[in-house]
């Protein structure tokens, strides 16, 4: 993944809290990018059957289900776009992923943890080593989304 700037807002959140805060979040960081927001140029961001939508990078710091954590949920800027004055942004990296995609029911069946332990163990057997905080990619609405719909992925920096 290139460098990416992205628009922000962080919270510390457990994950009764998370569930609360982040739709609004989503809403209100792609608001706050306006014009700015996209991934047309990005097609590392892209999803063919949902090109679009807007995406987000939700990245945490910390695991939300052993309690408060804190958690940034981002918006993609155009690849060498400017943010539009007094929003919050971030720099992201450029960086090596290891990720999943993940479907609906993965998240309704309460086994979105596997998911993350799953990506880790492979990380490992790799001979690799995570790099920086998981995060999840969200490119479609999650819930307007099937059961069976890929809604997002759960993606490692590693090295």
């Amino acid at each position: 993944m290139p460098e990416q700037i992205v628009v922000t807002e962080q919270r510390m959140v457990d994950q009764e809290a998370l569930e609360r805060w982040l739709p609004e979040a989503m809403a209100r960081v792609h608001k706050a990018a306006g014009e700015a927001a996209g991934t047309v140029e990005q097609p590392y961001l892209l999803r063919n059957h949902v090109a679009d939508e807007p995406v987000f990078i939700v990245i945490y710091e910390g695991n939300p289900n052993e309690g408060e954590t804190a958690v940034d949920c981002c918006t993609p800027l155009h690849a060498g776009g400017t943010a539009p004055d007094g929003v919050a942004t971030r720099m992201i990296p450029a960086h090596r992923e290891a990720y999943v995609r993940v479907q609906k029911q993965t998240v309704q069946s309460g086994k979105i943890g596997d998911v993350y332990v799953g990506i880790e163990n492979w990380i490992e057997g790799q001979g690799l080593e995570v790099a920086a905080a998981p995060r999840e990619t969200y490119w479609t609405d999650f819930f307007s989304a099937a059961a069976d719909d890929e809604v997002f992925d759960v993606a490692f920096p590693v090295r």
